[in-house]
């Protein structure tokens, strides 16, 4: 076969391949730079949706710091020698769980759930008069601008027993629960808009307090022990009002052995939509 021969087979067979399948090197080479890019976003998909990815405490240096669909970040604020607080907690939309029992020293720990550190909330802190101020805000709107403004965090926070609190939280909407038989409180206020709220103050051992507790839309458990000197008014929009235990005199419900002449936990319950259950435990 002559070299003329062999050079027209070899521009034959180029062309073949360039214009035969409609491909060409080039082509070839994209789509494969494209399979490679569709791989790694389904491999971090399914990474992140599993929660793979570590937090930046266990890995500061991953580039992924983060980025699983539910991340979670701690942060403590210690009470610096102060003997009172003032805790104040603001969230859009949401769920917030608030327990006791912190590490020692410190006045409140928090565990955000987030599906991105835009999302994070804004914490302030100061100490004034031997009172330590602490203020966990969510960004609302601002912190989310480029995803889902409504996308709902959870908080899961915890207080000391260690000194007495004054303690406000104010949810927009979602469930809210507070466990708060170990925390010491000087007062208590909460506003919720709209969803479920359960406030339990089982084996309360702290002192005296008054609270104020508003709720929009949603069913209210309110949970009193029996040894304490509790008294509770009531006033309901739309719904039942469910009393176990208590002795009621003009919508005033008061636990046993009610007695106004020693430190009485006054507080007040104003229900807009819902069904309302107070529990003498």
């Amino acid at each position: 076969m002559s070299s003329d021969i062999l050079k027209e087979e070899k521009k034959s067979g180029i062309r073949c391949f360039q214009t035969g399948s409609g491909t060409t090197p080039k082509r070839v080479i994209l789509w494969l730079v494209a399979i490679a890019i569709v791989s790694f976003a389904i491999g971090f998909g399914i990474t992140a949706v599993s929660g793979g990815f570590s937090s930046i405490a266990d890995n500061p240096n991953t580039p992924f710091t983060h980025t699983a669909w539910i991340a979670s970040n701690t942060t403590a604020f210690p009470l610096d020698g102060a003997t009172s607080g003032n805790i104040s907690i603001i969230m859009g939309a949401g769920e917030i769980t608030v327990d006791g029992y912190t590490r020692d020293h410190v006045l409140m720990e928090t565990t955000v759930f987030s599906k991105a550190p835009e999302w994070q909330p804004v914490f302030s802190s100061s100490i004034d008069n031997m009172t330590k101020t602490v203020g966990m805000t969510d960004k609302g709107h601002a912190g989310k601008a480029w995803f889902a403004v409504h996308s709902p965090n959870s908080w899961e926070i915890r207080i000391t027993d260690k000194v007495p609190v004054a303690l406000d939280v104010n949810i927009g909407a979602g469930d809210c629960r507070l466990n708060l038989g170990a925390i010491n409180l000087n007062s208590l206020n909460l506003h919720s808009g709209a969803g479920d709220t359960e406030i339990d103050l089982g084996r309360y051992r702290g002192g005296r307090f008054d609270a104020t507790i508003i709720s929009g839309i949603g069913d209210l458990t309110l949970k009193v022990p029996g040894t304490s000197n509790t008294r509770i008014t009531a006033h309901q929009g739309v719904g039942d009002i469910t009393a176990t235990g208590f002795s009621m005199n003009h919508g005033v419900y008061v636990t046993d052995g009610y007695n106004p002449a020693i430190p009485v936990n006054e507080i007040a319950v104003k229900q807009g939509v819902g069904s309302v259950r107070l529990e003498m435990i």
